[in-house]
């Protein structure tokens, strides 16, 4: 995919909001985060049972979102939709400039976020992924093939195709979105 000229005021503007916005520190993700310790989730705190989970990392959805102990529907409208609306509706209008006809229902923000190589087991069809900031390095690799998406989307199928990120240096935003 090309970058027009008219879309890179957007981008400029997007990485502004990004570098404002404050993202949380979440564990939830340890497929990609590696293994640092042991703790315990629902049903089983206050137990001798405990789940693995991986380093902190900046990453919030957007969109839907699966909820991990629902007992009804597990897919259900993200609390971040509401909570950080600007930021919400700016994703949105990124992606209409960037694919407007690119089917999806979900958006990860990610910050500075360093993954191992995995499969993302909740993504349903492709994915479009790009990255802001400023940095050098930090190249998505796609089974072994390293791919520049600095300002540059990329579409991938992230459930089928093995990937990962190469080190990097600055501060770096990834922004994807899929269907759950």
């Amino acid at each position: 995919m090309c970058i027009d000229n008219l879309d890179w005021d957007l981008y400029f503007e997007t990485l502004e909001i990004l570098e404002n916005h404050k993202i949380k520190k979440t564990q939830n993700r340890s497929n990609v985060t590696g293994i640092s310790k042991l703790t315990q989730w629902g049903n089983k705190k206050n137990t001798n049972l405990y789940d693995k989970v991986g380093f902190p990392m900046e990453s919030q959805n957007f969109g839907m979102v699966m909820k991990r102990f629902s007992t009804e529907n597990p897919f259900q409208e993200g609390s971040n939709n509401k909570k950080y609306p600007k930021v919400y509706s700016h994703l949105k209008k990124l992606i209409n400039i960037i694919d407007p006809e690119f089917q999806y229902n979900a958006i990860t923000l990610n910050h500075n976020f360093k993954c191992l190589a995995h499969f993302d087991k909740a993504n349903k069809s492709p994915s479009i992924i790009i990255a802001l900031g400023d940095f050098t390095g930090g190249e998505l690799v796609v089974e072994g093939c390293p791919i520049d998406i600095h300002w540059n989307p990329l579409i991938m199928n992230g459930s089928t195709c093995k990937h990962w990120t190469n080190e990097f240096v600055g501060d770096r935003y990834t922004i994807i979105y899929y269907n759950i």
